[in-house]
């Protein structure tokens, strides 16, 4: 679906789309009501009912653009020719750099989606579920070739992807670990997890 570049929506829709992933990571959606906005604003409410009609519309402009970039960056790295191990490694990193990258969004992306509005759930919801298919995939296949463990694809994507989404409420960028550290550390614990012999060392460093 075709989706306005941030940088080319005006000033002042940029400014609303930032001041609500901020509020709404920290309130929470359901709590955060648009007089909320508005006085983080420092406008009017009025003024921000002229540029959206709905905390709904705000919330699928934020959630929308979040899950597009992690579309966009993450599944062309599950259709390479290399080796399934090396692209899961891959998928990994670029997951964690996308939360890095969108930590307020994130949020949205993780969990506040589910308070869209139809048809918007449910259009959200596919692409939830088309993300989380190519990690699936890219499992079913490891397995298939013997290297990884005959493990339930579904469950371990779903534990996997619950496991490294938290980075987003802790991760501080004066902390020690760097972004590259974290992607090599998630990485290797995760497909250590995975492997038929988890007892080696898994080169992902």
């Amino acid at each position: 679906m075709p989706i306005t570049r941030i940088q080319d929506l005006s000033l002042r829709k940029q400014e609303i789309l930032s001041a609500a992933r901020g509020l709404f990571s920290k309130k929470g959606f359901q709590t955060a009501s648009m007089r909320d906005l508005a006085q983080t604003l420092d406008i009017k409410p009025a003024s921000l009912y002229s540029h959206y009609q709905s905390k709904d519309e705000i919330l699928w402009e934020i959630a929308i653009r979040c899950a597009r970039e992690f579309l966009d960056t993450v599944l062309p790295l599950s259709e390479t020719s290399l080796p399934v191990e090396k692209r899961l490694e891959q998928m990994v990193k670029a997951h964690i750099s996308v939360i890095i990258r969108n930590q307020d969004a994130s949020a949205i992306f993780f969990q506040e989606w589910i308070h869209l509005e139809e048809p918007r759930r449910s259009e959200y919801k596919a692409l939830i579920d088309r993300y989380e298919s190519a990690f699936i995939q890219l499992i079913e296949e490891g397995i298939g070739e013997g290297i990884f463990r005959n493990a339930n694809p579904r469950f371990t994507t779903s534990m996997m992807i619950a496991s490294i989404n938290w980075i987003h409420q802790w991760y501080r960028p004066e902390g020690k670990m760097s972004v590259e550290d974290i992607g090599n550390e998630a990485a290797h614990f995760i497909l250590a997890g995975l492997s038929v012999s988890p007892s080696n060392d898994t080169n992902v460093r």
